[in-house]
């Protein structure tokens, strides 16, 4: 449900802050406050992950999503924007720290990358028909006015995600040691520690800087594309909806197909492959002002950069020991929402003083940077963890 959510809340979350007379600057503060909070709880989200278990954090991230998207719908100053997006960067932080484990952990080395894939797809899948319910129900509340439209409807998904936890408190998991007042400041110490113990491995140093590259290109177009289909094209939301959910179902197909190109040509040939053919379709959205050739080129362009999402996340999973599952996990995520927040925020000044299309050709400049680098890093490693059994 919170998949759901977050589709909808993509194409109208943007159009909703533009809608109450803020420019694209405010919009790529408010993006940033939330990327970057991200970042900041990955640590102590993945420290209690590891520590109490995949359970409570999950169950928090939930929570802290419905408080979250719902503060979003109500609020109309930008001060209370940043502040509940920062709520849900926190959520955000909690999800992504236990979810990849939790897959990993559930899973053998044969079976994970089809997990990985089905889980992406069905989350992609559920994000679709949220884009397209998010972009069509705000011209069915019409009358009402465009801001409230938009509140209205943001308001409504975002109590659907309370339907998302339900599954969570389900969940058997075994239970692992409480941690009390007095040793939550060791605890801190000893994550911080074993953080930087784990990001000392070069395998994962390097990893790291892909994410950070390609963290830093993704902020500066993807939080934005509602904003440049409306703006640029004059496209109404229930369009946009529709656009951005078939861009979703062609990336969820996408993600199913992508352990059967792993298998066949590598996991590294598979996400640098996938990635550099996706570059000349991200710079074809940003040359012509037609909406079919657009709607496209973003089509592919999703398609192709995140296919190989299920395959590259797995694989991160395997360069380190089970124990240091949760920590990677953590790290990756504070490298992409450091730099996703700096260039949402950068991109946003550039859009509100220069130019819409800009930025594109920065992010494909950062993407072919990103593949080369993860090529050169991991090509040798993808052959020696081949056919290898990993608990």
């Amino acid at each position: 449900m919170s998949a759901l959510a977050r589709g909808a809340f993509g194409v109208i979350q943007g159009l909703y802050i533009l809608s109450l007379g803020f420019s694209e600057a405010v919009l790529g503060t408010i993006l940033s406050a939330r990327m970057l909070s991200a970042a900041a709880f990955s640590v102590p989200a993945g420290m209690f992950s590891d520590r109490v278990g995949r359970r409570p954090v999950l169950i928090t991230a939930g929570l802290l999503t419905t408080v979250g998207y719902l503060g979003m719908a109500v609020a109309s100053s930008p001060a209370l924007m940043v502040i509940f997006s920062c709520i849900l960067g926190c959520a955000e932080a909690c999800q992504m720290t236990s979810g990849a484990p939790l897959l990993a952990e559930s899973s053998t080395s044969e079976d994970r990358g089809k997990l990985f894939g089905v889980n992406f797809s069905l989350s992609m899948g559920v994000n679709m028909v949220g884009s397209l319910l998010g972009g069509f129900l705000p011209q069915q509340l019409r009358s009402l006015g465009l801001v409230k439209s938009y509140r209205l409807s943001l308001a409504l998904f975002s109590l659907v995600t309370l339907l998302g936890v339900t599954p969570t408190l389900k969940m058997q998991e075994e239970k692992k040691s409480k941690i009390g007042a007095g040793e939550l400041t060791a605890a801190a110490r000893d994550e911080i520690r074993e953080l930087v113990q784990t990001a000392s491995n070069r395998a994962v140093w390097n990893l790291l800087f892909y994410n950070v590259l390609i963290g830093f290109g993704a902020g500066m177009v993807v939080p934005y594309f509602n904003v440049f289909l409306t703006k640029k094209l004059g496209i109404t939301s229930d369009l946009v909806g529709l656009i951005l959910s078939l861009t979703n179902g062609a990336t969820a197909i996408a993600g199913l197909i992508s352990p059967i190109l792993a298998t066949k040509y590598g996991r590294v040939a598979t996400v640098v492959g996938t990635q550099m053919a996706s570059i000349p379709f991200l710079l074809l959205i940003a040359l012509p002002p037609n909406v079919y050739l657009v709607s496209f080129a973003l089509f592919m362009r999703s398609a192709l950069m995140n296919m190989s999402n299920p395959v590259a996340s797995g694989f991160s999973m395997e360069i380190v020991d089970a124990e240091k599952r949760g920590k990677m996990s953590s790290l990756m995520r504070i490298a992409d929402n450091v730099t996703r927040s700096a260039s949402a925020a950068v991109a946003g000044y550039i859009m509100a003083n220069w130019s819409y299309e800009v930025p594109y050709f920065f992010t494909a400049v950062l993407y072919v940077l990103a593949s080369l680098i993860y090529w050169r890093a991991f090509r040798s490693w993808d052959r020696e963890l081949r056919g290898q059994a990993t608990p």
